[in-house]
């Protein structure tokens, strides 16, 4: 872990590839928690593609105009969901329509951490050689 960010709503942990999510019990993600994330996404992964991982130990509110905005992050190129309740998960299904980003759902941190990491990587890579066959 590179830094750990406490915020009211919850902590960011951030990683080389990705910020791991952990959002208190009850609390509501809306979109002034997006802003948090672009300015994340500008400060912190400056010149880079990252992922974000949300990990759901606990219950609380997503408003859709949250994962709009934090789509519109350049260089977020992907959404981890992780969870054990079966109604955060079923919650995802939904919130994906929301985003034009890679989105999956995991029940365990470890795979979802691997998907990030691979997904950035592969979406470096890609963008890497589109880059050199137009230089």
């Amino acid at each position: 872990m590179k830094r750990l960010l406490t915020f009211d709503f919850g902590s960011l942990k951030l990683y080389d590839n990705y910020v791991l999510a952990q959002i208190n019990e009850g609390a509501t993600v809306s979109t002034d928690a997006s802003k948090v994330l672009l300015d994340i996404a500008e400060n912190f992964y400056t010149d880079r593609f990252f992922a974000y991982i949300s990990y759901r130990k606990h219950s609380y509110a997503i408003e859709p105009g949250a994962l709009i905005e934090a789509s519109k992050i350049k260089n977020l190129v992907a959404f981890a969901i992780v969870s054990n309740i079966p109604n955060a998960l079923n919650n995802t299904k939904i919130e994906s329509m929301f985003t034009n980003k890679a989105y999956e759902s995991f029940e365990v941190i470890s795979e979802a951490k691997l998907w990030a990491t691979n997904t950035v990587l592969e979406h470096t890579k890609k963008v890497q050689a589109k880059n050199s066959i137009q230089s």
